[in-house]
């Protein structure tokens, strides 16, 4: 931090999320005084938009410490353990890029690592951050009994088209609904028992009993169109979110034939309305993408300055890791049947 309090942050990765994570960084107030990134040609791309940042080709912790608070991890994922380790040696917060590490063992280490040296280490699971899932969180009490929580995407973000590339996607999205999951339930998941569907690369369909809920995740690399939705059903009305776009919709648990027939109606009105709304709200704050970002960010950088906790706790990070890693265990055994 300056000695105003304004948020300095390190972009480590120049791609596509690290011009969000410093666009994210400007828009809460901050300033991005440094970027790093071997490719020169994207160093020079998101430079030219944060031109007092010192750009670096490689990484050097020390460096990096002399000139911010905190770092943002950016790159791809088996270069986390590494990157993230430096930093917080170098006594550096740091806010990582789902998944947080290559498996839990490694989180594990990285979060006790953080704690040490008295730092915070938190991931980017900004879904939890976005207005509709804030407002299901507001409007859990009034549906009742939470029956079930489903997960569904369809992407278009594989790399190729090979398996690998695939099921890449796959593991790289799981942290996004598990992390969902265990806010919305406020139950651990590492014990509970998954049974999966993995037919093709790309294609996963994982579910199980959390607290005597439902949960069902479904992730497609090859349905179109593309989606982001989360459903929560409850016992007295249930609430759909769109994920892509930020928003979401409340549904009564009225029974009736009355009901019945209108509710195609009624699910449109508020769909629109609850868009448009988003929209509107989004067009103000020039959130363009990755809603729930900014929200993050500005609660890590309040984290930082000791205002308040984490993010995300310690303890929910590693639960979400040991999850992912289950479910990674049972798609490999799939495979190799």
């Amino acid at each position: 931090m300056s000695e105003h309090g304004e948020p300095r942050a390190v972009i480590i990765g120049a791609g596509l999320m690290g011009r969000w994570h410093a666009d994210a960084v400007r828009r809460i107030g901050g300033r991005v005084t440094v970027i790093v990134d071997p490719n020169d040609a994207a160093l020079d791309a998101l430079g030219r938009h944060h031109p007092q940042a010192l750009r670096l080709t490689e990484m050097d912790a020390s460096v990096l410490a002399r000139h911010a608070a905190a770092v943002h991890v950016c790159t791809p994922v088996p270069t986390h353990p590494g990157i993230v380790s430096a930093a917080i040696e170098a006594g550096l917060h740091a806010l990582v890029e789902k998944p947080f590490a290559t498996n839990a063992d490694e989180t594990a280490r990285l979060l006790a690592l953080a704690e040490q040296r008295g730092v915070i280490a938190c991931p980017v699971h900004q879904f939890v951050f976005q207005d509709g899932v804030r407002q299901i969180i507001e409007w859990l009490p009034s549906l009742g009994r939470i029956q079930r929580v489903e997960f569904s995407t369809c992407s278009a973000g594989a790399v190729g088209n090979d398996s690998a590339s695939l099921d890449d996607l796959v593991a790289e999205i799981l942290p996004h609904p598990l992390s969902l999951v265990t806010m919305l339930l406020g139950a651990p998941l590492r014990s509970s028992s998954w049974q999966i569907a993995h037919p093709v690369a790309g294609e996963l369909r994982a579910i199980t009993s959390v607290a005597g809920t439902i949960v069902s995740i479904a992730m497609s690399a090859h349905s179109r169109p593309t989606e982001n939705m989360l459903r929560v059903l409850g016992s007295a009305g249930s609430a759909t979110a769109d994920l892509f776009h930020g928003f979401a919709v409340r549904h009564a648990g009225v029974v009736s034939r009355r009901a019945k027939m209108a509710q195609p109606f009624i699910v449109a009105a508020k769909t629109f309305g609850s868009a448009s709304a988003n929209l509107a709200r989004r067009a103000m704050r020039r959130e363009l993408a990755y809603p729930g970002l900014s929200e993050l960010v500005r609660q890590f950088y309040s984290a930082v300055r000791g205002e308040r906790p984490s993010p995300f706790l310690p303890a929910n990070v590693a639960d979400v890791a040991c999850a992912r890693d289950q479910i990674l265990a049972l798609m490999s055994s799939a495979s190799a049947d």
